[in-house]
């Protein structure tokens, strides 16, 4: 529970708009300031007055060290300088001291009896329970026993964000299975407004999922079978189309093959004929000049077999390290025949 000073300084400050001791504290400034201003106009007062005004006099001493006026005047000025200067520290202190004590009192006096609801905190407490201030007169304040506390207001507030949040990804799921909804109403040859617009309208490969006569369902909205069940259709048709593709490959592979068929007779008319349009065919390339096919084949067989069979790298490698070894035994063999004849002679 708020203490009475708390509950008093709370209800002042809000009835003055600033603290009780804001306000002090603004009148103790002023009278520092003011006292600032006194030190500096006794102290220009006093320097503009002549040093012999105030009673300023040189010693017997100084007259003597000091023959010329001009160094009289200047020492003069100097001591009147120093004097002023330590006076008005000692003024400035003793006004701050003075200022200070009397201004404590006063503001013990001020919070105690001026700026206070009571002379004590039960006097306070009671007083406080009974002020109404301005901006409170039409405001029933009898029903804030029953207000949530922060903690509550705050666990509040993260449910409503941790509601937004869940709303928001709720809308992006909603907003996905759309898309997919019309992905699949348009594999379904479902009907599409740019297409009626434009008047092209596709056939779906899979549009026998929804215009098939051996699905028996009942017709929703917009005379189209429900997915599920098509889906087990397209399901229980896959068995037969299996054992249709098993047939289909053994008729392919009991079908005769062109390139493994025999060849035609050759008195057929058939054999005859094509015979006869290779000749003619061969015959006018020959005379455009323009070697053909089966010419080139022939030239290059025949110069493949003139140059006599093709050698392997290894059989070259093979044959050059039998041509090496051969040539070194012949070249030692003819060093030592040399040797021989130059030891004869």
């Amino acid at each position: 529970m708020a203490s009475s000073n708390h509950i008093q300084n709370a209800l002042l400050t809000e009835h003055f708009r600033y603290t009780p001791l804001k306000l002090l504290d603004d009148i103790i400034n002023n009278v520092n300031e003011l006292v600032y201003r006194a030190i500096n106009a006794v102290e220009e007062g006093l320097t503009a007055i002549p040093p012999t005004a105030l009673g300023f006099s040189l010693t017997p001493t100084q007259l003597d060290s000091l023959p010329t006026e001009e160094s009289r005047q200047d020492a003069l000025d100097e001591l009147k300088a120093t004097e002023l200067g330590n006076g008005c520290v000692q003024l400035e202190s003793l006004l701050n001291s003075t200022v200070d004590k009397d201004f404590d009192k006063f503001e013990i006096y001020t919070l105690r009896n001026i700026l206070a609801l009571g002379h004590d905190e039960a006097e306070a407490r009671e007083l406080a329970e009974w002020v109404v201030l301005e901006h409170y007169k039409h405001v029933d304040v009898k029903g804030l026993e029953d207000l949530p506390t922060p903690e509550e207001v705050q666990l509040l507030w993260r449910k409503l964000v941790e509601s937004r949040k869940l709303n928001a990804m709720l809308k992006a799921e909603e907003a996905r299975n759309e898309a997919v909804l019309e992905q699949l109403d348009g594999l379904l040859g479902a009907p599409n407004a740019d297409a009626s617009t434009a008047g092209q309208v596709t056939q779906s490969p899979f549009a026998f999922l929804a215009a098939s006569p051996n699905i028996s369902a009942t017709a929703s909205a917009t005379d189209t079978q429900p997915l599920t069940q098509n889906v087990l259709y397209a399901l229980a048709q896959l068995p037969a189309l299996r054992d249709l593709v098993t047939h289909l490959k053994g008729s392919l592979q009991t079908l005769p093959n062109a390139r493994n068929a025999p060849t035609h007779d050759a008195d057929s008319a058939e054999a005859k004929r094509r015979q006869y349009l290779d000749t003619q065919s061969r015959r006018a390339v020959q005379r455009k000049g323009i070697a053909s096919s089966d010419d080139s084949a022939r030239q290059t067989a025949a110069a493949a077999a003139s140059m006599g069979r093709k050698i392997g790298r290894d059989e070259v490698e093979g044959l050059e390290a039998v041509v090496q070894a051969l040539g070194g035994a012949s070249a030692r063999g003819h060093g030592n025949g040399n040797e021989d004849a130059e030891m004869g002679g």
